[in-house]
């Protein structure tokens, strides 16, 4: 078949003008791209938000627009991290949002103040999108749904039957929070005169489980307590650019607890000043212990229960402006738990040590090493309250008045320089607790110290804590730490001696390279120095003991002896002098290390 030269020059025109035209549609889709990154950094720098794009890709054939390394950052607050996102669109509906037909993510991280961090997981949404302004989000043969809405300068946030961690894994300083489980309920922010926010926050959660050990990586299902209902509520007004916030009304209501609270809150430039008022209602401790996951003996069903309110007002920057009013009430069990009952006579502690050694502790007579509370030195008693508990005597358990200053010391420090555990709360700890952190051991430390304190009564639960607590690597109890520092009993030590085994307290096992030359380093000597200062601030020693007591040395068992001088180059001998050598110094005893070696154990 011949082609005449015209068909053939319609047809090479025809392929120039179809290749031509793809390779406008590419220019246009990469233009397109480009600007979809630029909006993107724009709409978030208008926000006060830096935003970081790695690549845009627009599908035309399959009506897609994917994005991949996302990161959004507002600095020194939060920031959110995205591996990628796409958005697939269809042919009908009003405008862009109106054709959105689908979202799908990949992996990513959330993360905010305090070492909060969400690890975000991959979702996959059906999009029903009204208008711009009316958005439905909602996981194909699924439940949950997630509607957000904004009408008139107001946003509303809405959801119901959201499986949290389906979504995301959240952590604190890398372990484990919880699981919020199925939670339903509304968010509505609305513009206020002067720049303001005000808010209403009302959801329901079903299924909240408390993470009951901490682990680094991803978190079984029997870390997590048993599932509890709770209902939280909150109003009131948060003025960003003032970093001012005003809590006019918060409730949270759980089978175990039913509390409100209000809370106004300003913020400067590292400081923080607040005013929190909160009244907890009812606490029932069974439920509260089976919700972060502690087995209960069988049929115990009553563990009592406790009341409480507080008010805090101060600031953080200044731990000694802080100012406490509480009331704590504690309704003791019908019956005592027999687990409790049982240390009010001589029983066996399973003790392990923080690092990781395991001794059986007879607590009782029987003891070489039992210690009873009538032979421990009073001043020791009171340097170890002073330093460790200073409300002791005058709380059931637990002091919520030591709460909010160990949170200012520790803000203005930058570190976790000081707790707020009472004797009791470490006791039930050492009794009865793992040394994993998690936010469900702390509930049942505190729950746990107001049974103890209600059963024992303040003097046992200090003999017990005096002969369980660790001292060092292998040595538990009072009586084993005064003779393996310093080779006598608890009655035969100096107030330099009582201070310097206090001072190891918090740190038995950390604390051991700051003494194992036999001379206390600076640093640690300065904590001594501090329990005396205690000490001097409440009169238990008078100026004069106090700075005999600064002044002497703490001598351990494996202090190196003192060398003697050198000889001096002996004289030529005179008319006068005697004949024969100088007779040589005694040589001074080497004391003997615990357990016949060289140096303590685990100093070595």
């Amino acid at each position: 078949m011949r082609v005449s030269p015209r068909a053939t020059a319609v047809l090479v025109l025809a392929l120039g003008a179809g290749a031509a035209l793809r390779v406008g549609v590419e220019v246009a889709v990469r233009r397109a791209e480009k600007a979809v990154a630029r909006r993107i950094v724009a709409e978030a720098a208008r926000r006060g938000l830096t935003a970081r794009v790695g690549r845009v890709t627009i599908s035309p054939e399959r009506l897609a627009v994917r994005v991949e390394g996302l990161s959004v950052e507002r600095p020194g607050t939060a920031s959110l991290e995205l591996g990628w996102a796409t958005a697939r669109f269809g042919l009908a509906g009003h405008g862009l949002l109106g054709r959105w037909r689908t979202l799908e993510t990949g992996e990513g991280r959330l993360t905010a103040p305090g070492g909060v961090e969400a690890g975000l997981r991959p979702w996959l949404f059906r999009v029903d999108a009204a208008s711009a302004r009316d958005v439905t989000l909602q996981r194909p043969e699924r439940a949950d749904t997630i509607r957000l809405r904004a009408e008139g300068g107001a946003l509303e946030l809405t959801l119901r039957e959201v499986r949290v961690s389906d979504l995301a894994r959240v952590r604190r300083a890398g372990r484990l929070v919880g699981d919020p489980g199925r939670v339903s309920g509304l968010l509505r922010i609305a513009p206020v005169a002067g720049g303001g926010l005000a808010f209403e926050v009302n959801v329901r959660t079903r299924g909240l489980r408390i993470a009951t050990a901490a682990e680094s990586g991803d978190v079984g299902e029997e870390l997590l307590g048993p599932p509890t209902d709770v209902v939280a509520a909150a109003s009131g007004t948060l003025f960003p650019d003032a970093r001012f916030l005003d809590l006019a009304c918060g409730r949270l209501e759980a089978e175990e607890l039913r509390a409100t609270g209000t809370l106004v809150a300003a913020a400067a430039p590292e400081d923080l000043w607040l005013d929190l008022s909160f009244e907890v209602e009812r606490l029932d401790l069974a439920r509260l212990l089976a919700t972060s996951g502690l087995e209960l003996p069988a049929g115990a069903t009553d563990l009592g229960s406790a009341a409480a309110t507080a008010e805090v007002t101060g600031r953080m920057r200044d731990p000694s402006s802080i100012e406490v009013t509480e009331r704590l009430d504690f309704r003791r069990p019908a019956v005592a738990l027999p687990a409790l009952e049982k240390l009010k006579g001589p029983f066996v502690h399973e003790a392990h040590g923080a690092d990781g050694t395991v001794c059986r502790v007879l607590v009782g007579p029987a003891s070489p090493d039992f210690v009873p509370l009538a032979d421990v030195p009073p001043l020791f008693v009171r340097a170890l309250l002073l330093s460790e508990d200073a409300n002791f005597r005058g709380h059931p358990g637990i002091d919520l008045t030591e709460i909010p200053v160990a949170m200012a010391i520790n803000w203005v420090r930058g570190t976790r320089a000081r707790g707020a555990s009472t004797i009791t709360q470490q006791l039930a700890k050492n009794l009865f607790l793992s040394r994993e952190k998690s936010y469900g051991r702390k509930l049942q430390e505190a729950a746990l110290a107001l049974l103890l304190d209600s059963t024992l009564g303040k003097d046992r639960i200090l003999e017990i804590y005096l002969n369980v607590i660790e001292w060092g690597p292998g040595v538990f109890g009072l009586g084993a730490a005064s003779r393996h520092y310093f080779g006598k009993e608890p009655a035969a030590l100096s107030p330099k001696e009582m201070a310097f085994l206090v001072a190891l307290i918090p740190g038995p096992i950390k604390y051991q390279r700051s003494i194992a030359s036999g001379t206390p380093t600076r640093g640690f000597a300065s904590l001594v120095t501090g329990v005396l200062a205690r000490l001097r601030s409440v009169d238990a020693l008078s100026e004069t003991e106090y700075e005999q007591a600064r002044a002497e040395p703490v001598v351990l068992p494996w202090t190196p002896r003192a060398e003697p001088p050198p000889a001096e180059p002996a004289a030529e001998p005179g008319p006068d002098a005697p004949e024969g050598p100088e007779p040589e110094p005694p040589a001074l005893p080497t004391p003997a290390a615990p357990g016949g070696g060289d140096a303590p154990p685990g100093l070595s």
